[in-house]
C-alpha cells in the first residue's frame, strides 16, 4: 500500500498507539474466551439428540468456527499492531477464510441434498386410496419395493366403512378418490427422478466426504501459501517483514473469496431458497453470505483506498467482524435455541414414559394420565388437516423417515387385521383406519369425510373398528376379535413377510439413508427376530413407541412453537 502521509500520531509507541492496542488486546482476550466457551457448550448440548443441533452437521460448524476464529485473530491482531510478521498474517488470513468459506459451501450443498431427500420422500409416499381397497379386494399385498409408498393415517377418510361412504355419495367414491390423486403420474415420475438424482447425491453429502473436501482445500491453500512465501519477499519466512503490501500479497486468495461469495453461494443458495428447515439453517446461511459480502467490500475499500483511515485502524480488523458475526449466527444463536428446545421438550414429557427395556409385549401396561401436550399430540395424530400440517413440518426438521415408519406401521396393521380376523369377521376394511390422502385440500376432503359422519350413518357391520397409530397390532387384533384373546405369540401372516423385510431395511437396517434413529439395543433385538425370523405381530411395536416418542419429544415441540 502506498501511503500518501504518514500519520505521526499513530505510529508505534505513540498515546493513541497504545491505547488502540490495548483496547483490541482486551477485545482478543474476551472474543477467545467467548468462542472457547460457546463452542465447548456447543460439542456437549450436541450430543443430546433432542437439541436439533446434530441436524445443524456438527462437525462442520465446528470448522467453520474455527476457521472464522484464525481469520478474526488475524484482524484483531493486525488492529492492535501496525507492524507484524507478514507470512504470518497471510497464513491466518488464507487458512482461516479457507476452513471457514468451504464449511459453509459444505453445509449448504448437506442442507440441498438431505431436505430434498426428506421432501421427495414424503411427496411420493402417497398413493391413490381406492388402490389400496382394490388390492385388499384381491388379496394382493403391496409389492416391498413398490414407489410410491402406501400413506396410511386413522381418521383420515373419517370413521365410515367403505360401502357406507359409497352409499353417502351415490357410489361415487371411486370416482372421487380417483379425481383427488395427489399428483399426476407425470408429476411422480419427475419426482422419483429427481429423488433418484439426489440420493446419488448422499454419499457426498456424508460429514466423510464434505470433512475430505474441507481437508483438500486447505491442503491446496497451504501449498498456495507456501508458493507466496518462496515467490515474495515480503511474505518470506526468513528475513521476517513486518511491512507488506496487501493487495499483491493476498490477492490469490482474495480473488476465490469473491468468487465464493458472488457467485458460488449465490447459487447454491438460490437452490436451497425454498427449504424451510426448521433449524434455521438457511437463514444461518444467507447471513453468512450477506456479512461476507459487505465486509469484504468494506475491507478492500478501506485498505486500497482511505490510506490515512487505514493508520488510524487498519481495515483488516473488519474481518474480526465478519467472524464474530459468523460464529453468533452459526453457534452462539443455534446454542441458546437448543437450550430452550431441551428445556420445553422436558417440560412436556413429564408424565411420558419411554418404552421399557425388556420385552414389550410381556411387560404390563400403565397406563398414567396424559400431560395436556401429550393428550393434543394423540389429537393431532387423529386429525387429518392437522396431521397434515405436521407431516410436512417433519420434513423441515428432517425427520420425514418418523412419519413415514408410522404410516408403514398402520398399513402393516390394517393388512395383518384383514388377514387374520375369523372368516366370519371378513369384509371391506374401515377406511378410517387404512387410507390417508397426505397433505389433504379440505375442499376436497368435505366432499368424502363429513364431521357428524359417525351420529348420522351406520358402519358398516363387516369393517372393523378403527384404531390410532398409538394403538398396537396385538391391541388391535384384540379389539377386533374379543372371543379369541390373541397373544404375543400371534405371527404375521406370509403373505406380509416381504413387507416385513422392506420395513426393516428401510427403516431400521443402520445402513439405510431412511433409518429412523432408533436405540441400538432395540435395532439389536428386532434384527435378532428377523434373522430367527420370529415375526411375531410385536415385532415393531417397540420401534413404534420410540418413534413416537422422538415425533412428540423433538418435532411436535417444534411444531407448537412455529
Amino acid at each position: 500500500m502506498a501511503e500518501d502521509t504518514i500519520l505521526q500520531d499513530w505510529v508505534a509507541g505513540t498515546t493513541n498507539y497504545r491505547i488502540r492496542a490495548s483496547i483490541v488486546t482486551g477485545v482478543s482476550v474476551v472474543y477467545t474466551i467467548f468462542v472457547i466457551v460457546t463452542l465447548a457448550m456447543f460439542m456437549i448440548v450436541a450430543r443430546n439428540k433432542r437439541s436439533g443441533l446434530e441436524k445443524r452437521s456438527v462437525k462442520l460448524v465446528f470448522i467453520q468456527a474455527l476457521g472464522c476464529y484464525l481469520a478474526g485473530v488475524d484482524g484483531l491482531v493486525t488492529a492492535a499492531l501496525n507492524n507484524w510478521a507478514c507470512f504470518v498474517r497471510l497464513w491466518l488470513f488464507n487458512v482461516g477464510f479457507m476452513l471457514s468459506l468451504s464449511a459453509m459451501f459444505a453445509r449448504a450443498f448437506h442442507l440441498m441434498v438431505v431436505y430434498k431427500v426428506h421432501e421427495l420422500t414424503s411427496k411420493l409416499s402417497a398413493r391413490d386410496p381406492m388402490q389400496i381397497i382394490n388390492e385388499m379386494d384381491a388379496g394382493v399385498t403391496q409389492s416391498a419395493h413398490m414407489l410410491p409408498k402406501i400413506v396410511v393415517h386413522s381418521s383420515l377418510i373419517g370413521h365410515l366403512g367403505v360401502e357406507s361412504m359409497e352409499k353417502q355419495n351415490g357410489g361415487s367414491l371411486r370416482s372421487k378418490f380417483s379425481r383427488t390423486k395427489l399428483t399426476s403420474t407425470e408429476e411422480q415420475i419427475r419426482d422419483m427422478q429427481q429423488l433418484k438424482k439426489y440420493r446419488r447425491l448422499l454419499p457426498y453429502a456424508t460429514d466423510r466426504m464434505l470433512i475430505t473436501f474441507i481437508l483438500i482445500s486447505l491442503a491446496l491453500t497451504m501449498v498456495l501459501s507456501l508458493v507466496i512465501n518462496i515467490t515474495n519477499k515480503q511474505f518470506a519466512v526468513r528475513p521476517v517483514q513486518s511491512v507488506c503490501n496487501f493487495f499483491w500479497g493476498f490477492l490469490p486468495v482474495t480473488a476465490i473469496i469473491i468468487v465464493y461469495f458472488f457467485i458460488v453461494f449465490p447459487l447454491i443458495l438460490w437452490r436451497v431458497w425454498g427449504n424451510r428447515d426448521a433449524y434455521g439453517i438457511r437463514h444461518d446461511l444467507i447471513i453468512c453470505d450477506t456479512v461476507g459480502i459487505a465486509v469484504l467490500i468494506v475491507t478492500l475499500v478501506w485498505v486500497n483506498v482511505l490510506h490515512e483511515t487505514q493508520q488510524i485502524w487498519p481495515g483488516l480488523s473488519y474481518i474480526w467482524i465478519y467472524a464474530f458475526l459468523l460464529h453468533i449466527s452459526s453457534v452462539f444463536v443455534p446454542l441458546l435455541n437448543a437450550i430452550k428446545h431441551n428445556k420445553s421438550a422436558l417440560e412436556g414429557n413429564d408424565q411420558l414414559r419411554r418404552p421399557s427395556i425388556g420385552d414389550v409385549s410381556m411387560a404390563p401396561r400403565v397406563v398414567l394420565p396424559l400431560s395436556n401436550r401429550r393428550a393434543n399430540f394423540n389429537r393431532m395424530l387423529d386429525d387429518p388437516i392437522e396431521y397434515s400440517k405436521f407431516r410436512t413440518f417433519a420434513v423441515s426438521c428432517f425427520s420425514s423417515e418418523l412419519t413415514a415408519f408410522i404410516e408403514e406401521y398402520q398399513v402393516l396393521k390394517t393388512e395383518t387385521i384383514a388377514v387374520l380376523r375369523p372368516n366370519s369377521m371378513r369384509g371391506r376394511p374401515s377406511a378410517s383406519t387404512m387410507c390417508t390422502i397426505a397433505n389433504p385440500e379440505p375442499t376436497k376432503l368435505a366432499a368424502v369425510v363429513s364431521p357428524h359422519a359417525n351420529s348420522n350413518s351406520k358402519t358398516d357391520s363387516n369393517a372393523y373398528a378403527p384404531t390410532s397409530v398409538t394403538t398396537s397390532i396385538l391391541d388391535t387384533l384384540t379389539t377386533n376379535n374379543p372371543n379369541t384373546k390373541p397373544t404375543h405369540t400371534v405371527s404375521f401372516p406370509s403373505q406380509l413377510f416381504d413387507k416385513l423385510k422392506a420395513i426393516y431395511w428401510d427403516y431400521i437396517d443402520p445402513n439405510s439413508y431412511t433409518s429412523v434413529n432408533a436405540s441400538p439395543m432395540v435395532v439389536r433385538r428386532i434384527a435378532e427376530q428377523m434373522n430367527t425370523k420370529d415375526y411375531n405381530v410385536t415385532l415393531f411395536d417397540e420401534l413404534k413407541d420410540e418413534v413416537l416418542f422422538m415425533l412428540y419429544s423433538d418435532v411436535y415441540t417444534r411444531y407448537i412453537r412455529k
